[in-house]
């Protein structure tokens, strides 16, 4: 619980995934099954990109966001595109300028605005 939530009586509650990591041992012959949970989870050989602009949202992270989604209309497979203005989860990333670009969830640039040709080379 955090201070706030120690002066406030507020509790913090953590969700947690269905797709948790097990460890499980398969026989041959066997195949793993892929995820139901209807999530991002995607099923084997399926790969998904996630591009994550991080920004307050003044114009320059406007604008990183748009050409992210060009980007994304123009690339070959699934890619999909969030922007995040929450001060919290941009500290939490290590973010020290803004805007940030993140391609699953690994910071590919900081503090400036990239062009729809430079973020596709990234995918």
């Amino acid at each position: 619980m955090g201070l706030f939530g120690k002066i406030f009586g507020k509790e913090e509650k953590k969700e947690s995934c269905c797709c948790e990591m097990e460890i499980v041992e398969l026989s041959e012959g066997d195949t793993a099954a892929p995820c139901d949970c209807g999530d991002a989870c995607a099923a084997p050989g399926t790969e998904s990109t996630t591009l994550t602009v991080l920004g307050p949202g003044c114009k320059r992270c406007h604008q990183l966001h748009e050409n992210a989604q060009a980007a994304a209309s123009k690339a070959d497979g699934s890619v999909d595109v969030e922007y995040v203005t929450d001060p919290v989860a941009i500290a939490e990333a290590g973010i020290m300028s803004t805007p940030a670009l993140l391609v699953n969830g690994k910071v590919v640039s900081q503090g400036k605005v990239l062009a729809p040709e430079e973020i596709a080379e990234l995918l």
